[in-house]
């Protein structure tokens, strides 16, 4: 697990990249313009709401866990999967018509096949309820690595190619400022529009690979493991606006506007999405001495999601030292961490009902113990002292200042059983530091099993998707 890796990351992009706008379409004609479309982004909205009246101090766990039920229920009127359907039907139509014209690639570096990929994942994150997804999926085709937007600027239309006997994409025509693929017979068109100046990042990436050789004495294949090591210049446009329409009608769309100057050692990133009735905003920007991140999401008119994050560090956004540090190794990396972190703040609010509020004060244990291996139980709970030492987390409600509770983490077993028959069935148990909350009684209970006790479906899955994301910002996926 390559935690200093992770923490580059976190150090570069923010806490959570997110964020959207609504982008909707009435003309049921294909548009056979090559000037692509302009968008706008919108701030977010972290004020806190209204205070909750009924909150009067710290409730009986029976009472808690009353409120967080009757919390799942107003989110569950509100996020009414059937207001999406037919923009997820869509957004799969979407992709498979991209993934017909696109042959048997799936070179991840193939547009096309970059585009079907992440529309599915924004179709699976808006059928799930995972807002961070939604926006980890748009900046995967908006904001990749090795993906340069100039280079395949033009209109793009399916193609008969008679030697391979199918339709493929080609390009048809030339285009100044946007990527657009139009497809007339499907009623698909995908459009990512480019405007305002540009930035150039430079980025590298390793992986590996290995060779091997059969000896005939031994019978053994002797391996040999190599890095391979690529270096990607990649000039970004200031703006991207990028709409996914079917029949006519957009059934996605997202605006992000960004800037980075490595020598002055600063970045901004500004995101607005719409899909269906969901609309998020965030607002990312981040200098050597501190990163903040603001993000919101509304459902229909109702905001049922926003959270803010700031880290405090020096250097957090100079190139060498993030370098250093991710190929310092754990040990070296754990050494050197808190030269640059110096602490970190969230919040995140559901609904105006459930607040939760972080503080991280040193990554040098969590660091240290970051590369767990999840078969080994002692590994994983030394990890979850890490974070029990250094992340501090407190539940409240209806916006009032009365704590409810307190989230910890401990080692937790996880296990399945796959195979057939008795004869072959095998269990597999792996470890996980998981969240566990403490109500008033003191008494311990999974977050997840806490959850689960009522009517909680919706908000697990959105309390989930933010653990992961922070859980990712702490390195720990």
């Amino acid at each position: 697990m390559e935690i200093s890796r992770k923490l580059a990351i976190l150090a570069l992009s923010g806490l959570i990249g997110a964020g959207f706008t609504a982008c909707g379409g009435d003309d049921d004609d294909i548009q056979i313009s090559t000037e692509g479309t302009q968008g706008t982004v919108t701030p977010p909205t972290t004020e806190p709401g209204a205070v909750d009246p009924t909150v009067t101090g710290t409730l009986a766990p029976a009472e808690a866990g009353k409120y967080i039920e009757n919390t799942a229920k107003q989110f569950e009127q509100v996020c009414n999967p059937q207001d999406q359907k037919a923009a997820v039907q869509s957004l799969m139509t979407i992709a498979s018509v991209f993934e017909k014209y696109n042959g048997d690639s799936d070179d991840e570096e193939d547009y096309p096949y970059m585009v079907s990929n992440g529309v599915r994942a924004i179709a699976r994150a808006v059928e799930s309820g995972d807002y961070a997804g939604i926006s980890r999926a748009v900046q995967q085709v908006t904001n990749n690595a090795s993906f340069n937007p100039y280079t395949y600027r033009g209109v793009y239309t399916p193609v008969y190619d008679a030697e391979e006997d199918e339709y493929a994409w080609v390009k048809t025509l030339e285009s100044e400022n946007a990527i657009i693929f139009r497809s007339e017979q499907d009623r698909v068109e995908v459009s990512l529009t480019m405007s305002g100046d540009t930035w150039t990042g430079k980025f590298t990436t390793n992986e590996y690979d290995y060779d091997y050789d059969y000896d005939p004495n031994t019978g053994d294949y002797n391996y040999t493991e190599y890095d391979i090591t690529t270096h990607w210049t990649v000039n970004v446009p200031a703006k991207m606006t990028f709409v996914m329409s079917h029949n006519g009608q957009a059934a996605a769309s997202a605006v992000v506007e960004s800037n980075y100057n490595e020598g002055g050692h600063t970045f901004a990133i500004k995101t607005s999405v719409s899909v269906a009735n969901i609309q998020t905003n965030g607002d990312v920007s981040g200098t050597d001495s501190k990163v903040t991140e603001k993000c919101s999401a509304t459902v229909g008119s109702t905001r049922v999601l926003y959270s803010v994050g700031e880290v405090n560090g020096s250097g957090l956004c100079d190139r060498n030292k993030i370098d250093q540090l991710v190929n310092a190794g754990h040990v070296a990396a754990s050494a050197q961490v808190d030269n640059i972190f110096k602490g970190a703040t969230a919040k995140v609010d559901i609904i105006d009902r459930i607040q939760l509020n972080s503080t991280c004060s040193s990554l040098k244990q969590i660091v240290a113990n970051g590369g767990y291996n999840e078969d080994v139980e002692d590994e994983v709970r030394a990890m979850a002292t890490a974070l029990n030492n250094n992340v501090k987390t407190t539940l409240k409600f209806g916006n009032t200042d009365f704590e409810q509770g307190t989230i910890t983490w401990k080692c937790m077993p996880h296990s399945y059983t796959s195979g057939w028959g008795e004869e072959w069935e095998y269990t597999y148990t792996w470890y996980q530091a998981d969240p566990v909350i403490t109500l008033s009684d003191g008494v311990d209970m999974s977050l997840g099993s806490f959850m689960e006790s009522g009517s909680m479906q919706s908000v697990v899955r959105t309390l989930e998707s933010i653990r992961d994301t922070y859980m990712r910002a702490f390195g720990m996926y």
